[in-house]
């Protein structure tokens, strides 16, 4: 007896609707892809319950009629192609045939439709993969296909599905990937009856992108090598997020995800952006098309390109030339009196109460100097860069310190875990106390680069990376404060409002609890926009919009299991909150950073794994230099 079967049509259905729909996301994505395939100019998703009770889609695009509808519902029936050879260069997004029959299997579709000239629709019903009821139907020219208790069939995917809050986020996200690169169609989005986003029609894709990323300042890159041509929108490199949620790349239109691309888009940025950053905005590449394999993923989000060197080199050239010419590449024309003007002295350094730290202030100038001008400098030189050379046009504001420079020290003080107590120590202090000590007993010797500390022990020098050095520590004492669930917190004065992704703010109401136990207050003010109320008392160093980003970017990479994520999160907590590489450190804060390091147990190495600490004996140092 044989032991291999054919699989019945409907198993092998809902097999392949594996690959087609994971959730409801993906019955909204494809259900509107044909949609655009079939010319409309008006389309309309509805949402209820997440989509998991309901996902429709209305157009006004050219219809079908009884006899394809019937075709349509079964598997690889298709209008795109009709051989082999067509798929050499399709230019549809759908061509498979797959998605309505895998859509129809896990749930009860409904599809009414209306052909264009035709006085009279059909409606089909099917029920988990059933056979379709056809009927005739009163309906306006277009389609509407209704996707109802999806999964009803299958309780193991159901069961996998997130909130209805995350899984309607989700959707309306992916209807905003489709929207950017088709300008002419306008959107609507009900969501449980309430219309939460429309995006009308424009005539230039770059109106397109700056309506949905309305509060980025966003820069116009346009040019063309060769075959391609290449359209980008792209933020300032100082707005620049973790991880590339906010960076989306189309390929002939079609939303993907492609490394070579963020890889040419990171490297037209050149030196100006942190590693793992990149920029908000988007990135749309037209190429020959049968210069690029669609074909590659049932989700069509992968493509394959015939020569990968020339797209690399072609978006990259483009971005990098056309960004000589963005806004936000001549920040560094500024008057040199703008920030002495819009900037205020600050609190002083210290009160004889208060336990600050001592900090060396500058030597005042000499009595026939003005004060102002000398002022005016120091401001200057806290916030804005030299203005580059020539061979890299990204001109930029620095990233201002938060809080400004001018109040650097009072924050420092109040943020004790930072450097050691926050107590004035002095040098015999330091021996004394720390005497025998790992890096208590260095001699401190002098900053690097604004990077490196310096220092000479018994056995050899020590050079230390000072923001992995405060990094380790500011870890050490959030996890331990965490542990003890007493993270205290600082309410800002001023709420800060951060515009993220809609799927990021249904992340935020799910974890509301998780945050708060890590001293983070957000609170959801719209589809789009979430307001920072508080942030950790340990990290007031830190822009709260920029931790705010990358904390729910962390949360999102990492999944459900907070637990399992919550050593990531406050590894990026600390990096925002600790000194950075290019912070002057008075010799005080260097001596109190090495006491705290010997409180902690780390390995040499930071929360993300760089080292810290680098040695040279003397006898190494010696033999080198031939004594």
């Amino acid at each position: 007896m044989s032991v291999v079967a054919l699989l019945p049509p409907e198993v092998a259905n809902q097999i392949a609707a594996g690959e087609v729909v994971e959730r409801p996301a993906s019955v909204m994505k494809e259900l509107v892809e044909n949609a655009l395939d079939a010319g409309a100019t008006t389309i309309t998703v509805s949402i209820d319950g997440g989509g998991l009770a309901r996902v429709a889609v209305t157009d006004d695009g050219g219809g079908m009629s009884p006899e394809d509808v019937a075709l349509a519902l079964l598997r690889h029936a298709t209008s795109k192609i009709r051989s082999a050879d067509d798929l050499v260069g399709v230019g549809t997004y759908g061509f498979r045939g797959e998605a309505l029959p895998s859509i129809a299997s896990v749930s009860r579709t409904r599809v009414t439709t209306r052909a264009r000239g035709t006085a009279e629709g059909s409606e089909a019903l099917v029920e988990g993969g059933a056979p379709a009821v056809l009927r005739p139907a009163g309906c306006a020219e277009g389609t509407t296909v209704c996707v109802e208790d999806l999964f009803y069939n299958t309780p193991a995917r159901r069961k996998f599905m997130r909130t209805p809050q995350t899984e309607g986020a989700a959707c309306i996200e992916g209807l905003v990937r489709l929207a950017i690169p088709k300008p002419e169609v306008r959107f609507v989005v009900r969501r449980d009856g309430k219309v939460v986003r429309e995006f009308l029609r424009h005539s230039d894709v770059a109106a397109r992108v700056r309506e949905v990323l309305a509060d980025e300042p966003l820069a116009e890159l346009r040019g063309s090598r060769g075959r391609v041509r290449v359209v980008g929108l792209l933020g300032p490199p100082e707005r620049a997020r973790s991880g590339a949620s906010h960076l989306m790349l189309y390929v002939n239109g079609r939303h993907v995800k492609d490394r070579l691309l963020l890889r040419a888009v990171a490297q037209a940025y050149g030196s100006t952006l942190e590693s793992g950053r990149y920029p908000a905005g988007a990135v749309l590449v037209e190429v020959p098309p049968e210069d690029v394999d669609v074909n590659v993923h049932p989700q069509k989000t992968e493509v394959r390109f015939a020569s990968q060197g020339a797209i690399f080199e072609a978006v990259m050239s483009v971005l990098r030339d056309a960004a000589a010419s963005a806004p936000w590449a001549h920040a560094a024309t500024r008057p040199r009196d703008f920030w002495a003007e819009h900037l205020s002295p600050g609190p002083p350094a210290q009160t004889p109460s208060s336990p600050v730290l001592p900090v060396p202030t500058a030597s005042p100038p000499p009595r026939d100097e003005p004060v102002r001008p000398l002022l005016e400098a120091q401001v200057l030189s806290a916030f804005v860069t030299a203005a580059p050379d020539s061979a890299d046009p990204w001109a930029r504001l620095a990233a201002a310190p938060y809080p400004p420079a001018a109040y650097a020290d009072a924050a420092r003080a109040s943020v004790a875990p930072a450097v050691g107590e926050g107590r004035a120590v002095d040098a015999a202090a330091v021996r004394s106390e720390l005497h025998g000590s790992t890096f208590g007993a260095l001699r401190y010797v002098g900053q690097l680069r604004r990077m490196f500390l310096l220092c000479e022990g018994e056995s050899g020098m020590v050079i230390l990376d000072q923001h992995a050095a405060a990094e380790r520590v500011t870890f050490e004492r959030l996890r331990r404060s965490y542990q003890a669930r007493s993270v205290p917190m600082q309410p800002l004065l001023v709420p800060e409002r951060v515009e993220l992704a809609a799927d990021e703010v249904a992340l935020v109401e799910e974890r509301a609890e998780e945050l708060l136990s890590v001293g983070l207050d957000l609170a959801p003010l719209g589809p789009t926009t979430v307001a920072v109320r508080a942030v950790p008392a340990m990290l007031l160093r830190a822009d709260p919009r920029r931790l705010a980003r990358d904390l729910i970017a962390e949360l999102a990479r990492q999944g459900n299991d907070f637990s399992k994520a919550v050593d990531l999160v406050l590894a990026t907590m600390a990096c925002h909150g600790s000194v950075r590489g290019g912070d002057e450190m008075a010799p005080e804060e260097v001596r109190s950073l090495l006491q705290a390091l010997d409180t902690v147990d780390f390995a040499g190495h930071c929360p993300h794994g760089r080292p810290v600490v680098y040695t040279l004996r003397w006898g190494e140092l010696e033999r080198k230099v031939g004594r």
